[in-house]
């Protein structure tokens, strides 16, 4: 009897433990906490998100307040600053769990297995995958995997003061405003003492105007032989592009100290009226709007007569990828509560706090837009609705990896301060290209 009551004791325990390995391999870590509420973390690439980044602040508040379960902690430093932590966590294997990412380094971060593959998410929500265009899709999918969707739309181009122009005699620019014109306006308001075109180098991806005019330069028709070795940077086109942003700054185009001036501090000058240009985007509409009203206008930047490629180029494309951290999918209650938050995100009511916030969001929502007071929003959305200007896939810049990617804000901003001639500055690209 003893032996039996063993034996099948025995087969009990063999049994408990051969469930608790096939229930621990089939199971995974799940989120606790406090009053049955969740954390997540989002990391941005703004030191201080309320202030630098307000809609997606106020995205992030009004989500939690529909969802009081979920609590969304930012973390944020600046950009620089937070691409290097992204890729100390993800060595480390604690990424946030949502977080912004350089649109150079997010496919480093999915080919070492480091995010997860967001299709699950947009299989589980039709209405986001509908609200986003193949091409805010298509900017971050690589080999089917969808590593990241679209942070915003991404609209570049240059504002202008419009009291500086009418003060100085000059016109104010058009989308068409050719580079000789431009040129002219620049020798003008720098014989007043006026900054023409404020930059900040200190932040080297504040080119995007210059970006733009790259591409009207053939940029896209040359970069994949370019990248694939069977053609180069310093090519008779871009020895013409860069001509052109040595001869700006030869004539007084940027201030005296763009070199230690961030592009947060170019922005402050501008909107302080000690500047005629600036180099920027949608993101400060609302800013603008709010220290020059009606005094504000947008364009798309010069349009060149050497070259021979379309000069109707504008910049509405992809802004670089939010990335979920992988581990998130060991977690089925962290992932659900990421999946509601990017939904939100991603939804009509997030779109309409874009729209409120002079922000245009990577979705296609239709959304009624109060333009009262909205000048400078105002005035970029017109610039987009012409249908003459098309826009390319991807900004220049946003299809190159990380360290080629930096030696073009390089080369660029060494032409336009007369750090490099212009042979130097393409030269230097190729030179960095060839050791990738």
């Amino acid at each position: 009897m003893k032996q039996k009551i063993k034996k099948l004791l025995a087969m009990f325990l063999i049994g408990v433990i051969v469930f608790s390995i096939l229930t621990g391999c089939n199971t995974t870590k799940q989120s606790t906490s406090k009053n049955g509420k969740i954390t997540i973390t989002l990391g941005m690439h703004v030191a201080d998100t309320q202030k630098q980044e307000p809609v997606t602040w106020n995205i992030v508040q009004e989500f939690m307040k529909r969802n009081p379960n979920i609590i969304v902690k930012i973390q944020g430093s600046d950009k620089d600053t937070h691409v290097q932590n992204m890729k100390i966590a993800a060595q480390a294997g604690e990424l946030p769990d949502i977080f912004w990412m350089d649109s150079s380094v997010a496919p480093q971060l999915n080919k070492a297995g480091d995010l997860l593959d967001l299709n699950d998410f947009l299989n589980k929500y039709p209405n986001v995958s509908a609200a986003l265009n193949d091409n805010m899709k298509k900017a971050f999918n690589s080999d089917g995997v969808q590593y990241g969707l679209p942070y915003q739309a991404l609209v570049t181009g240059i504002w202008y003061n419009k009291s500086i122009f009418e003060k100085n005699g000059l016109k104010f620019p058009t989308n068409g405003t050719t580079y000789e014109e431009l040129l002219n306006d620049v020798r003008v308001l720098k014989s007043k003492g006026i900054v023409p075109i404020v930059q900040g180098a200190k932040d080297p991806y504040s080119v995007w105007a210059f970006l733009i005019a790259l591409e009207r330069y053939g940029y896209f028709e040359k970069i994949d032989d370019i990248l694939a070795g069977k053609a180069k940077f310093n090519n008779p086109d871009f020895v013409k592009f860069f001509d052109k942003l040595v001869e700006l700054g030869k004539n007084g185009a940027f201030p005296s100290n763009a070199s230690t001036m961030t592009y947060f501090q170019a922005k402050e000058e501008f909107l302080a009226g000690r500047a005629a240009m600036f180099d920027s985007g949608m993101w400060d509409a609302a800013a603008i709007d709010e220290k020059l009203g009606e005094n504000v206008g947008f364009w798309w930047g010069p349009t060149f007569s050497d070259s021979s490629y379309n000069q109707k180029v504008k910049m509405d494309v992809p802004s670089a990828p939010l990335c979920v951290s992988a581990k998130v999918g060991k977690d089925r209650i962290k992932k659900d509560a990421v999946y509601k938050f990017l939904a939100f995100y991603y939804g009509p009511e997030a779109a309409k706090i874009s729209y409120a916030g002079s922000v245009i969001p990577a979705t296609n929502y239709k959304v009624d837009v109060d333009m009262s007071g909205k000048y400078a929003f105002k005035q970029l959305v017109e610039a987009l609705q012409d249908p003459t200007w098309k826009s390319p896939m991807a900004q220049p810049d946003l299809v190159l990896d990380q360290a080629v990617q930096a030696q073009l804000y390089d080369s660029m901003y060494g032409a336009m301060l007369g750090l490099y001639t212009t042979n130097q500055a393409l030269d230097k690209l190729d030179a960095i290209l060839k050791q990738q």
